[in-house]
């Protein structure tokens, strides 16, 4: 495979203006296409299929929004709780600014909500989302996570309320 590396600065400079881990991701994610995208979200989302982990890793790598999006198609449609389960596990570890919208719908799932909590919990942590500016949304989201796993989430939520509070902390 050959890269018309001039043509794809071209392109991506329409859409990125700056230089970066950002745009390498997304040029990343241009060379390699949709196919091979779409290829290792259906195999990373497959439960406890061989060589599953292999195709996720890969798609940690790159945190491909394409690869997100695909997922969250994933787990709207599919009718198998194990692969959607794997599709919310897979958003989490891709941790795109994107999936911040979908969490609510993650909370609201008794299927997911764990990995629910722990996209928000990815989210804070990687510093994509800033909880100052996001104080009020993300406090939402704890409650609901509280509310909706009668307590059960409780360790997670007071686990990021914690880092949270250290990260203000060291701030100051």
């Amino acid at each position: 495979m050959k890269t018309d590396w001039n043509r794809l600065d071209k392109d991506l400079s329409k859409e990125i203006k700056s230089y970066g881990t950002i745009r390498a991701k997304k040029a990343l994610e241009t060379i390699l296409g949709d196919t091979w995208i779409e290829d290792a979200v259906q195999k990373a989302t497959e439960y406890n299929a061989h060589s599953s982990e292999l195709a996720m890793d890969c798609l940690r790598h790159i945190s491909s929004v394409k690869a997100a999006k695909i997922a969250y198609q994933i787990y709207l449609n599919d009718t198998n709780n194990d692969r959607k389960s794997m599709a919310v596990w897979l958003i989490k570890q891709l941790a795109v600014e994107e999936s911040y919208e979908w969490i609510e719908d993650f909370l609201n799932d008794q299927n997911v909500m764990v990995w629910g909590i722990g996209v928000l919990d990815q989210l804070l942590w990687c510093e994509i989302i800033d909880y100052e500016d996001e104080k009020e949304r993300v406090d939402y989201l704890f409650e609901l996570s509280l509310n909706n796993s009668n307590g059960a989430l409780k360790e997670n939520v007071d686990f990021i309320k914690s880092y949270l509070h250290e990260r203000e902390n060291h701030r100051e």
